[in-house]
């Protein structure tokens, strides 16, 4: 089969990214351009039409109407995704050689761009939950411990990174935390790839946004967490602790120099479909329902586990001696095709589109998955074995760019890596260039392995010795 064969294949049910359910929450003016000849719509970039980086033309009036909106000093466009805005507000932030703070769930895209610029990551570690294999959210008094850890004069701290929410949808209360970063003259970068709706919110009790809690930078991506296509960002500024020209200069170095004009109009008609209030409440309603979901799939006894996300139907797969990766498989099998699957859960992502049905469907195919199982009583995940407070042995950058040899992971004890280990999703890096392989983390990882087939018999870059 082609790929252009698959992408008309039809899934009883699509409960994964981009949230716009394979086309059923589009934007009315972005479903009437597709519909124009094949390619009509493929045109370079114009006068008329502009850049993200443009003074003129219609993206940036786009994009100052937004800014104006939401009271951010400005936006830009992405179309690489919410990875490529994120790793241009990173080098926006701190120069080679400098350190910035960051939890242990970041994205991979920032773990690239610190190897790439030699930026010095300094992890801090979250709480963790054994009973689901998540990270809980960060409170302030979590980072305030975090801070009393590091010493500010031996390590200057060009910024912080948050991730709110999380993949699975947590999050916390983000503007005390930010208070803490600015009452230290730290700017903050927000990673809300998951929260893009929230924006436009705040009315149905969900998270307060970054951009109302005054982060510095926030990136959201308008195809997991708005009605965008694939790959359609939007990264926000605001305040003075991050220098413009910097982040333009950072936006342009890894923009590309041919951005497709259909995903720049979806990004443009993403964030007005949601300022329509006509089509506004029916997202709106759509979250409500959403939330109806949840709790009447409690009520049939579904082990679910709440987040603060009510779009993510979060499975708690473990409780029934199933791991999130079986589950998957036998869901997938019988056409309701999930978004995450991890150790002890599996992640459905509700999106934008009509799920009436999704109750009835699931109850029945979980039940099926019941009797069809067969059942483990040993199901755990092993607490994470950082430290509060970690940085690589070596740096990143000097690491990653080492002389290496590939062995296996088997062999790999109390080697520094040169690799990234990274199963994807959810994209949250279990081993950095420049860290040891000490035995707590060796055998971590190997648990991890026990259902994650990404790492199984898997080879590792270490630096040559």
């Amino acid at each position: 089969m082609s790929i252009s064969s698959f992408l008309t294949k039809k899934f009883l049910k699509s409960l994964f990214f981009p949230a716009h359910n394979r086309g059923a929450a589009l934007p009315k003016k972005l479903v009437r351009l597709l519909k124009n000849p094949p390619g009509y719509w493929d045109l370079p970039e114009l006068p008329e039409i502009g850049s993200p980086l443009s003074q003129s033309g219609l993206i940036a009036k786009s994009q100052r109407e937004f800014s104006d909106k939401f009271g951010a000093k400005g936006c830009f466009f992405g179309v690489n995704g919410a990875s490529g805005l994120i790793q241009s507000a990173v080098i926006a932030m701190a120069n080679p050689g400098e350190n910035i703070l960051m939890p242990r769930n970041v994205h991979i895209s920032v773990i690239k761009i610190c190897a790439m610029q030699n930026i010095n990551p300094i992890f801090f570690d979250l709480e963790f939950s054994t009973r689901t294999g998540h990270y809980k959210p960060i409170t302030k008094i979590w980072l305030e411990n975090v801070f009393k850890k590091l010493n500010f004069d031996e390590n200057k701290i060009a910024g912080v990174i948050l991730v709110n929410p999380s993949y699975q949808g947590y999050a916390g209360d983000l503007e005390p935390l930010i208070d803490c970063c600015h009452q230290k003259n730290l700017p903050v970068l927000v990673d809300e790839a998951h929260g893009s709706y929230f924006l436009f919110c705040e009315n149905l009790n969900l998270p307060k946004p970054a951009l109302s809690s005054n982060a510095d930078l926030v990136v959201n991506s308008l195809h997991k967490s708005l009605n965008g296509l694939t790959q359609t960002a939007i990264l926000w500024y605001k305040g003075n602790l991050i220098n413009e020209g910097n982040l333009i200069k950072s936006i342009n170095l890894l923009q590309t120099t041919s951005p497709s004009s259909l995903l720049l109009s979806s990004c443009e008609e993403s964030i007005r479909d949601w300022l329509n209030k006509k089509t506004l409440s029916k997202y709106q309603k759509r979250i409500l329902e959403a939330k109806s979901i949840y709790k009447k799939l409690i009520q049939k006894n579904i082990p679910l586990i709440e987040t603060q996300d009510p779009l993510k139907i979060v499975v708690n797969t473990s409780k029934a001696g199933i791991d999130g990766f079986t589950a998957d498989k036998f869901f997938y099998r019988n056409g309701l095709i999930a978004e995450l699957p991890e150790m002890m859960t599996l992640t459905f992502c509700l999106g934008f589109g009509n799920q009436k049905d999704f109750l009835n469907l699931f109850e029945k195919l979980w039940k099926k998955l019941l009797l069809n199982s067969r059942k483990s009583k040993s199901l755990e995940v092993i607490k994470s074995p950082f430290k509060l407070v970690q940085a690589p042995e070596i740096e990143i950058g000097i690491a990653w760019r080492s002389k290496t040899r590939s062995i296996p992971f088997s062999q790999s004890l109390n080697k520094i890596s040169g690799d990234i280990i990274c199963p994807y999703p959810p994209g949250i890096p279990l081993l950095v260039p420049g860290e040891k392989v000490d035995i707590d983390r060796f055998n971590w990882i190997n648990n991890q392995s026990l259902c994650n087939k990404d790492l199984v018999n898997f080879n590792i870059k270490v630096l040559e010795t």
